[in-house]
């Protein structure tokens, strides 16, 4: 991340060339990676159904209470559109890497079948207010997201226990490999911080603030409390809350670029997360252990 942050402001690169990478990372490597990771996954879907349901839960619990921040007077519309994904969603790159940090192989695998269930639940939450502001067809958005594209294709062809043939299978590896290096340069290269300029409003600064508290303080103590009414504990505990305290999805900026929301506002709140994850994310690892 740092290297991308250095390389966005060493280079003499146009701005749109950044785009287009995390375009190739949204649209191609990341989707490669997340359908390899459902489908060669060691264990049952069976298996992290508990883990699911934790972590939906607490999804659920951000999703309701960041749709009620368009309450906070003052906001503009359109960036509460754009911006509310910012809530809910997580950094799958960071995620991914973690998770096998934590727990080597066995937890990578637990982690990407939880995952296979949420990123379409959470994407559907996420191009919802953006569809509705813009007045877009909402089940095509849907249907052309990379991400619910790939996941839903590894469930079935999990689920189907269709042969995965050597050359497809070589080919997804060597394409998913480059997603998260690839990601995490995009992310470093995206941070950026508010200016005068851009003429946010009170509100809009506020919203800013309770997005990223529902993010890295409201849904990872759902997750805590999840974890316990369900009796999880151990490695699974640890990834749901792990999970829940990710800083929000890079991703986030090139969909609310790509459905004409506030693509700036959207960069500035995954910056802000990030930074403040950098906090956040070990003291819920520490406290969930």
């Amino acid at each position: 991340m740092l290297a991308g942050f250095a390389l966005r402001r060493g280079l003499p690169w146009p701005e749109q060339g950044w785009v287009m990478l995390e375009k190739l990372n949204y649209f191609l490597l990341f989707p490669c990676l997340l359908f390899l990771s459902i489908v060669k996954a060691p264990g049952s879907i069976q298996s992290a159904a508990p883990m699911m349901l934790a972590a939906g839960m607490s999804a659920a619990g951000a999703i309701a209470i960041a749709m009620a921040c368009r309450l906070i007077p003052q906001v503009h519309a359109q960036r509460f559109a754009s911006g509310v994904q910012t809530a809910f969603r997580f950094n799958s790159y960071l995620g991914l890497a973690m998770a096998e940090r934590l727990g080597g192989a066995e937890a990578l695998a637990l982690f990407s079948i939880m995952i296979s269930v949420l990123i379409p639940c959470l994407n559907v939450a996420a191009v919802y207010p953006m569809a509705r502001h813009g007045r877009q067809n909402l089940w095509r958005e849907l249907a052309g997201n990379p991400l619910i594209i790939a996941t839903l294709g590894g469930l079935a062809w999990r689920l189907l226990e269709l042969p995965l043939p050597g050359l497809l299978q070589t080919s997804l590896g060597r394409l998913g490999q480059a997603a998260l290096p690839l990601g995490l340069l995009c992310v470093g290269a995206a941070l950026r911080w508010p200016r005068s300029a851009q003429g946010l409003s009170h509100g809009d600064r506020w919203l800013a603030l309770c997005f990223t508290s529902i993010k890295l303080f409201i849904m990872p103590a759902i997750a805590l409390m999840s974890c316990h009414l369900l009796g999880l504990s151990g490695m699974a505990a640890l990834l749901v809350v792990m999970f829940t305290a990710l800083p929000t999805s890079p991703a986030s900026y090139v969909l609310a670029a790509r459905m004409g929301g506030d693509g700036v506002y959207v960069a500035q709140l995954i910056t802000l997360s990030l930074i403040v994850s950098t906090v956040t994310l070990p003291w819920w690892i520490q406290l969930a252990r």
